[in-house]
């Protein structure tokens, strides 16, 4: 009988651990499948685009965007003396900033050269954070030291500090040189979404696109690019907003615009994105150390499909957003 006992107690071990493990196997089972399901709806995420948040093309005009012809013939006096460079493409990822830095080689910088003291711009750095961006009073631009790199997928993000309602804050891209005492979009080659009305000006300063939301002091506006498509889209609080530009396939530079005074943050990777799928992709301008020691921390060809839904049209009316040159036309009248 002692024996027999002893046996029992020995099965209901065993059933007992088996039940255990079987239990555990479940669990892991259940924990996996929610993760995946959590990865999905991301990607799902990416790979659609919500109708709802997309307006009727049509032209976005405020006061601002009326240029006269002698301002237009201003520009063009300037771009001739400083063409706009669309051809010559530069690795940054062997330049001796990139290596020994990493990331933090990517860094607004104020005026080169200035012509005229009317051609200056409104923007200055801070010292203490060259992450920190100042625009004072008036109309201008600052772009980037280096240009965007030549990899699948390139992101940046910009978080407003200060702006008041009445100004303006322009994001983009724009071929070098640019005019510095103009906003980005409005000149050749260049594209940007605009704050006060959430259009997207693409080298046309009268003629503005509705994109999406206008955006305020707080947001967190990223600005992505597909390198192979030469598309270039915008996020807002971490929300793609959908495709601004395709084919804008140019040596470009990430770029800053304000008219009034403004307060803004960069970030170009050192810190994780607020668009998640940046971070996935591994979007940053570079690594976030190089060979030197990094200081404290700032406070294959990847599909479009994966952010985009190419069989979907970019706006309930069926068009494109597509990049247009129209210098060939006459001239229009007027974080931390």
């Amino acid at each position: 009988m002692p024996a027999l006992y002893t046996g029992g107690e020995s099965f209901y071990a065993v059933i007992i651990i088996c039940s255990i493990l079987f239990f555990t196997f479940i669990a892991c089972l259940g924990i996996r499948f929610l993760r995946r399901k959590k990865l999905r709806a991301e990607e799902q995420q990416l790979s659609s685009l919500n109708n709802d948040a997309w307006q009727q093309l049509r032209s976005v005009v405020t006061p601002l965007d009326s240029t006269d012809n002698q301002t237009l013939q201003t520009v063009s006096n300037w771009q001739s003396k400083y063409p706009p460079n669309t051809t010559s493409f530069i690795d940054v990822t062997k330049h001796p900033d990139v290596v020994n830095r990493g990331v933090l080689a990517w860094k607004f910088v104020e005026t080169e050269t200035t012509v005229d003291a009317e051609e200056e711009s409104n923007a200055a750095i801070m010292d203490e954070d060259p992450s920190s961006i100042v625009f004072c009073q008036g109309q201008g631009c600052i772009m980037t030291n280096l240009p965007v790199p030549i990899q699948e997928f390139s992101y940046w993000e910009v978080k407003i500090l200060q702006l008041d309602d009445k100004d303006r804050l322009a994001i983009g891209f724009a071929t070098k040189s640019y005019p510095r005492w103009r906003l980005p979009g409005w000149h050749r080659h260049s594209v940007a979404y605009h704050s006060n009305t959430g259009s997207i000006f693409a080298s046309d300063p009268n003629f503005g696109r509705a994109y999406g939301p206008a955006y305020k002091q707080g947001d967190v506006i990223g600005v992505g690019y597909l390198y192979q498509s030469g598309t270039v889209f915008f996020t807002r609080n971490g929300e793609n907003l959908g495709k601004a530009s395709i084919g804008f396939k140019y040596p470009i530079y990430p770029i800053i615009g304000s008219h009034g005074p403004c307060h803004v943050s960069t970030n170009f990777g050192l810190q994780d994105f607020l668009f998640s799928a940046a971070n996935q992709r591994e979007a940053a301008y570079g690594p976030k150390q190089g060979s030197l020691l990094p200081p404290p921390a700032y406070g294959g060809h990847t599909d479009d499909t994966m952010l985009f839904d190419n069989d979907q049209p970019l706006s309930s009316t069926g068009e494109q957003l597509t990049y247009v040159d129209r210098t060939a036309q006459p001239p229009p009248p007027s974080y931390s």
